[in-house]
């Protein structure tokens, strides 16, 4: 049977994910102000994709109102750090219990792939594919909760957790973000035990929210960078 051809997703959403990731990767920095006639001549397409980009980027947290300067890049606070991983911690539990009980259906070789490029990264001193092994690992999770609220929710969640640990590494490098804890979640969720499973996720945050407390607040210390825009 020849397979369907998914169809390409709409301008506004590419720009949106453009932009979104360019603040997630640290090639737009917190105080950078965002125009929209110059991103729309970067990006080589009209203003009205690029506006209702930038309403979406400010709806979620992304960017916010700086007087007349317009929209810029929002800062990235304690309070964000508390408020991304007070979100992370209500949702990973219960999506990897929910995995678990989903466990026959589960693609354990895509699991231990996720382990995998993990451990890689972290032996390759490398931020920016840690953070993403990092983020494959969870969402190989949210998939497998087959809850499509909690994988949405979950996942929009996680574009703010990449910022704000490429942020807080660059500061202090730390190339270990407990891959002994994903394997050890891995292993109850394949093995169907949802009580485990939950109480380990719940855990793993915890140790991060701990690690990542205390560098927080140097980082929402550290100057903004000026537009050239």
């Amino acid at each position: 049977m020849i397979p369907a051809i998914a169809p390409a997703p709409s301008l506004a959403r590419q720009v949106y994910e453009t932009i979104r990731d360019a603040i997630c990767v640290g090639d737009l920095l917190p105080g950078t102000r965002v125009a929209e006639d110059a991103l729309a001549r970067q990006l080589n397409v009209s203003r009205q994709p690029i506006h209702q980009a930038l309403g979406q980027l400010r709806q979620e947290g992304f960017l916010c109102e700086s007087g007349r300067r317009g929209l810029e890049v929002a800062p990235i606070s304690a309070a964000l750090v508390e408020q991304v991983y007070d979100l992370r911690l209500a949702l990973e539990p219960h999506a990897a219990a929910r995995a678990a009980q989903r466990a026959a259906t589960a693609d354990r070789d895509e699991g231990e792939a996720r382990l995998e490029a993990g451990r890689r990264a972290v032996a390759a001193r490398d931020v920016a594919a840690v953070i993403e092994a990092d983020f494959a690992f969870h969402r190989y999770l949210y998939r497998l909760s087959d809850n499509p609220l909690v994988e949405a929710t979950a996942t929009m969640n996680w574009h703010h957790v990449r910022r704000v640990v490429r942020a807080l590494m660059l500061q202090a490098p730390d190339f270990n973000p407990r891959w002994q804890e994903h394997g050890e979640i891995l292993d109850a969720v394949l093995r169907g035990d949802a009580p485990a499973a939950s109480r380990l996720a719940h855990a793993h945050v915890e140790i991060a929210i701990r690690s990542l407390r205390g560098r927080a607040a140097d980082c929402a210390s550290a100057p903004a960078v000026p537009s050239d825009g």
